[in-house]
């Protein structure tokens, strides 16, 4: 029996690698797009993968229950293998090719002139052991990120609405990929859990709590929607500190109660003083470019808000931002003090670009440039013929661009103007999804079937060489 189970296990590995091989491969193809009925194979797989999954995990299950009263209780790493049966050796092997995947969704600051390149991720050492004991417990690898706390309060220059839009979708997909991808090495996966620190910061830029609670839930819907609530957990500050109790339901008159009781309680308990902070940014080059990020985006963030109004000059409103600034890296640094302290075995992610010493940078959304992206509540997204994406500042492409809306009326990303865009009318809805694919279906709110104009296919098939990274036609919910 269980000889069965490792042969199904290590042929779902095999498959695995397999269909990661052929979309790498043929995917990247600068005007190549999969074949129909390969895409709708590889679109089933990931169900049938994880059905079969599940079986060989109760199996195991049933296998370590049924040996657990002559041999002793079965502690398993995984739902494949007992921890047992791994020497220190192997351990770090497998602790070392988890992180070297994590490792691969990064992104650090290059070395000043003069500095030596490090080779790989120098922070990976650092979480060699907190992945081991991870593995130890037989969980998913689980990691921690600050970050999605509200939408800019600059909504006339940076971006379009309250809510998350495409920015946040293709983010959101990114970091359940990264998680997905674990599982080519450990079948456990991944397991990110991100801290939204809006709460935090809100009052401190002008924005009200009314939009930051908003914002995450558009987040939160988001996640279950697309599935992805297995491998991402979104977890508001009260969360953390323990102020919402187990099987409470933390809903939007609780949030409101407890949100100045969270920013009193962080300070009171792990807060920094503005001393601490400056020696930290004189010492730490990680620290000082953090707050660097924090003068550069309120610089743009606050220049439509009461602190700019109420500058008499460009050199005050720069003071007043700088002030703004420091604030704001006190209670970072007291919320990174916090995060050490509830989650000390997590892998520490960041959307901060870094050396990458005691973090991973990660950037949310991957550019056609090849840049660090901005994060998608800083930016809006624009999509080009291509397929390809740039985070970029609203007011920066309104005249080259379209702004797109979402069915229900919500403002999505910005398009590249092209008249190979005019296929979609009424009936038909373009649907950019992560990485650089582009669904093609029917509006949700079509009544009759739809049938392509001779112009609109023809449109429709230029499109098709132009956009690199591939199309797919979705006739309500099938490929065809």
């Amino acid at each position: 029996m269980e000889a069965r189970i490792v042969s199904v296990e290590q042929q779902l590995q095999g498959l695995v690698q397999a269909q990661r091989l052929l979309t790498s491969v043929l995917g990247s193809a600068k005007s190549f797009s999969l074949p129909v009925d390969v895409q709708k194979l590889l679109d089933q797989w990931d169900g049938y993968a994880s059905k079969v999954l599940a079986t060989v995990t109760e199996a195991y299950e049933k296998l370590s229950t049924d040996e657990s009263s002559s041999e002793g209780d079965i502690s398993l790493t995984s739902s494949i293998t007992s921890i047992d049966t791994f020497g220190a050796e192997t351990l770090e092997k497998l602790a070392s090719d988890i992180l070297d995947v994590i490792q691969s969704y990064g992104q650090h600051l290059v070395p000043k002139d003069g500095e030596t390149q490090a080779s790989g991720w120098i922070g990976k050492p650092m979480f060699m052991k907190k992945v081991m004991q991870q593995l130890e417990k037989g969980q998913a690898i689980r990691m921690i990120l600050p970050a999605f706390p509200w939408k800019s309060i600059n909504k006339v220059d940076k971006v379009t609405g309250v809510l998350p839009d495409l920015g946040e979708e293709l983010a959101l997909a990114r970091l359940n990929q990264l998680c997905e991808d674990i599982k080519s090495v450990y079948p456990l996966g991944g397991e990110i859990h991100i801290a939204t620190d809006g709460a935090l910061f809100d009052d401190a830029v002008g924005i009200s709590d009314e939009e930051t609670w908003a914002y995450g839930e558009g987040l939160m819907e988001i996640v279950r929607s697309k599935g992805y609530d297995k491998h991402i957990k979104m977890l508001r500050i009260m969360d953390i500190a323990g102020l919402v109790t187990s099987g409470q339901i933390l809903d939007k008159s609780l949030y409101f109660s407890l949100v100045a009781q969270c920013r009193t309680n962080l300070i009171n308990t792990y807060g920094r003083t503005e001393e601490e902070v400056r020696e930290m940014m004189r010492d730490d080059p990680d620290t000082l470019s953090t707050y660097c990020g924090f003068v550069r985006f309120l610089e743009s963030d606050l220049r439509h808000s009461a602190v700019a109004k109420a500058a008499k000059s460009g050199n005050a409103y720069r003071k007043c931002v700088k002030k703004v600034a420091i604030q704001m890296m006190i209670r970072a640094e007291s919320f990174t003090k916090m995060l050490q302290d509830k989650c000390p075995d997590y892998v520490r992610l960041s959307i901060h670009p870094s050396s990458g010493a005691v973090k991973l940078s990660v950037p949310l959304i991957i550019q056609g440039s090849g840049e660090f992206a901005r994060t998608p509540w800083h930016s809006s997204v624009a999509v080009a013929l291509d397929g390809s994406y740039s985070t970029v500042h609203a007011k920066d492409v309104r005249d080259t661009h379209s702004l797109v809306y979402r069915e229900d009326g919500q403002a999505y990303y910005f398009r590249e103007k092209s008249e190979l865009w005019e296929c979609e009318d009424e009936e038909v809805f373009f649907e950019p999804v992560y990485p650089n694919r582009l669904i093609v279906r029917p509006r949700k709110d079509a009544l009759v079937e739809k049938c392509l104009s001779d112009e609109q296919v023809e449109r429709l098939m230029k499109l098709k060489v132009a956009h690199s990274k591939g199309i797919c036609l979705i006739y309500r919910e099938e490929i065809i």
